[in-house]
């Protein structure tokens, strides 16, 4: 019987081959799991950023149906409206909010109709091409009622 030099060898670098490539897996599966992630974080900050405003909003009615609140969505750059009256104060300190949770390209927008029904449309915008199929101009848009 002849002897068998050096198999032991090929075993065990096609062991290693085949678990570099299984942990190379996992790493690619937990950098798309941590960008989802973060996609799912700012979603979740946009809604919350959304609503706090609708607070905001329905904490001084009469300003808000008076438009007051309103502000245009920036096309480009987002800064805030200069602190001066009460309703100024509210959004400067809500798209520094916005900014601060979802990053500096995040902006805000008011628009509420005036008379009785008091309705208003609140928009956030913020970069989420980082996620799988994400937008760089992701919007997330709500009406409400004061």
């Amino acid at each position: 019987m002849k002897a068998q030099a050096g198999v032991s060898l090929i075993e065990v670098a096609v062991a290693l081959f085949v678990l570099s490539v299984g942990m190379l897996g996992m790493a690619a599966l937990q950098m798309a799991s941590l960008r989802s992630n973060q996609s799912s974080y700012e979603r979740s900050a946009a809604v919350l950023g959304a609503y706090t405003m609708i607070d905001r909003l329905r904490a001084d009615v009469a300003a808000a149906r008076g438009g007051s609140y309103n502000l245009a969505l920036a096309a480009d750059t987002c800064t805030p409206p200069a602190a001066g009256s009460f309703a100024e104060t509210q959004l400067a300190n809500w798209i520094s909010d916005l900014q601060t949770s979802m990053g500096s390209s995040a902006c805000g927008g008011v628009t509420c109709a005036g008379g009785a029904t008091g309705s208003c449309v609140i928009t956030v915008r913020w970069d989420d091409s980082r996620a799988r199929g994400g937008s760089a101009s992701q919007l997330f848009q709500i009406e409400a009622r004061l």
